[in-house]
């Protein structure tokens, strides 16, 4: 179509009417040039005029002549629509650039970000460990989204897949998932996937993981396209390579090397934040004081690297046993602390005597094979009620637990006032 104003400005519509964009996946796409250029104007008007008429096969050298001014306006405008793409993904990457995010707030800021981009049906991000952005996350672990019901699919890539794509280092569109048999998608509702793109990430040869983005449709991507999905790569590749570094020397300062655990200068830290936030919240928190019976003895007799395993196993143990938001802290030596945020004593006590319960049931074996058998705790617990101080929360914890251990250990105790007996 063509638009006169009074400037005798020239605009060119191309219609695309069955090519969804990645970046619009639910709306038609055209393009758009404007020229002032009055030779190409009255090229423009000229072609018209004899459109209205008869063409004649002899008239196609002079309608292409015609046509070629205008469509490298259009294509002009094509480049400058892909530039503005690219700066698109560019401003939204800047938003998302923080260095401290881990575990569910960075999952969620990613996908928020690629869905405000994409509006993906499905979005998966798999990372080659998990653990590195969100400590205890299995290696199989994955962050996956739907716009479909949450519960019943499946995006699996098979492993010559995978390494390919991390030796091409390069956006894969997938125009058609029943034509792409190294991924297998299983939906228990019945539902169907069309097109997508996997986005490597990678930092230098070594793999970050993959981002999966899937549609219900056919898609059919530009190149400029592409080339901005691209930038989008190299840009969430960067981004969570430098995360994990940070992640990693933030870790060395605040987690205990041996058992993984946070340090105890980062719970005395952490102690005093969940105090303040309960306080003026009007929230209650809990926490437990646990310590390894007669681990002397047992370091003794089996020796120093027995008695670590023993920690680390211990640690592991625990950190499985409650909630992603509680903190587990290695207090000292074979003592832990944990801080259960909006919990009760009574809660406290039932994760406790859980704890207590999975320890006991460990089994561990010597070097030369020998079975050791199991180990038990005895733990503390206290609630911050008529607490005036986290240190306060840290003497009532402390007397439970020297209570248990001088009235025959291996128990839970709940804090009183007869704990100096």
């Amino acid at each position: 179509m063509t638009v006169r104003d009074p400037d005798h400005v020239l605009c060119v519509a191309e219609s695309a009417s069955l090519s969804y964009s990645p970046f619009q996946p639910s709306q038609t796409r055209f393009s758009i040039a404007f020229t002032e250029d009055s030779d190409a104007m009255e090229e423009f008007r000229m072609w018209t005029d004899a459109a209205s008429q008869t063409i004649r096969a002899d008239n196609s050298e002079r309608e292409d002549a015609v046509l070629s001014p205008l469509m490298d306006v259009l294509q002009d405008a094509e480049k400058m629509t892909w530039l503005d793409l690219e700066c698109n993904v560019l401003r939204t990457m800047q938003t998302v650039n923080q260095l401290d995010l881990e575990g569910e707030p960075l999952f969620l800021t990613l996908s928020r970000t690629i869905r405000d981009l994409l509006s993906p049906v499905l979005y998966e991000l798999e990372l080659e460990n998990p653990a590195d952005f969100w400590p205890g996350r299995a290696r199989d672990w994955t962050w996956m989204e739907s716009a479909l019901d949450k519960d019943w699919s499946t995006l699996t890539l098979t492993p010559r897949l995978k390494r390919l794509l991390f030796r091409r280092e390069r956006v894969l569109f997938v125009e058609e998932m029943k034509s792409a048999p190294d991924i297998q998608f299983t939906s228990t509702a019945g539902k169907s996937l069309q097109s997508g793109f996997l986005l490597p990430l990678t930092c230098g040869t070594s793999p970050l993981g993959i981002i999966k983005i899937f549609y219900g449709r056919t898609l059919y991507p530009l190149a400029g396209e592409v080339e901005a999905l691209e930038l989008l790569r190299r840009e969430l590749s960067i981004l969570l390579d430098h995360i994990r570094t940070h992640l990693r020397m933030q870790r060395m300062a605040t987690v205990d090397g041996l058992t993984n655990l946070f340090n105890h200068r980062f719970f005395q830290d952490q102690l005093r934040t969940e105090y303040q936030r309960a306080l003026r919240y009007n929230k209650s928190m809990t926490l437990l004081m646990i310590d390894i019976d007669d681990f002397k003895g047992y370091n003794d007799k089996y020796g120093h690297l027995a008695g670590d395993r023993v920690l680390a196993e211990t640690a592991r143990t625990i950190r499985n046993s409650v909630r992603d938001i509680d903190f587990v802290a290695r207090y000292g030596g074979d003592e832990f602390a944990l801080i259960l945020p909006e919990v009760e004593a009574d809660g406290g006590m039932i994760v406790a005597e859980k704890i207590r319960k999975a320890v006991e049931a460990q089994r561990f074996i010597s070097e030369d094979g020998e079975t050791i058998g199991s180990i038990s705790v005895s733990c503390g617990v206290t609630d911050n009620r008529s607490a005036a101080s986290p240190d306060i929360l840290i003497e009532r914890a402390d007397k439970a637990l020297y209570w248990v251990k001088r009235h025959g250990r291996n128990l839970v105790r709940l804090a009183s006032d007869n704990d100096q007996d």
